[in-house]
């Protein structure tokens, strides 16, 4: 049985940036779990100060958090799930909801442009990447990266 190639969508560009880090988790709340929110926050420290050790110890009040629950469908409940770890611990958590109603491009670019963590629930992602084109979310998640 031959498996189909998926065409790549125009907007999609050919390689990743160099310095994008990730952490990929699929839905729940395995990056709200207490072992691994100090490792996503010790990727947004690295990519700022360009630091090689993970162990430096990050200053969560110093980072700004963005999470997009497109793929939730912006659904409070899942927010509070998934974030409510680093509200505790003093990070600065921004809730980008574009499910609804889209909010104004200078907005969300603001929103991307200041994140140090952008932080997608897991859900729907098809409708979510539909969602972010048709807005040009992804776009500026790409820029950022």
């Amino acid at each position: 049985m031959t498996i189909p190639r998926l065409k790549k969508h125009p907007s999609h560009s050919s390689s990743l940036p160099q310095n994008l880090r990730g952490i990929f988790a699929g839905s729940g709340t395995l990056l709200n779990h207490p072992e691994m929110g100090p490792h996503l926050l010790s990727l947004a420290h690295k990519s700022k100060s360009k630091s090689k050790s993970i162990s430096t110890a990050v200053d969560p009040s110093s980072i700004t958090l963005l999470y997009l629950g497109t793929p939730s469908y912006d659904l409070p409940d899942k927010r509070l799930a998934q974030t409510s770890w680093y509200v505790e611990r003093g990070c600065r958590v921004i809730s980008l909801d574009v499910v609804e109603t889209a909010p104004a491009t200078a907005y969300m670019q603001e929103c991307v442009e200041g994140a140090d963590i952008i932080l997608v629930s897991g859900g729907n992602t098809s409708f979510a990447m539909r969602r972010w084109r048709r807005l040009g979310l992804d776009g500026m998640m790409r820029e950022a990266a």
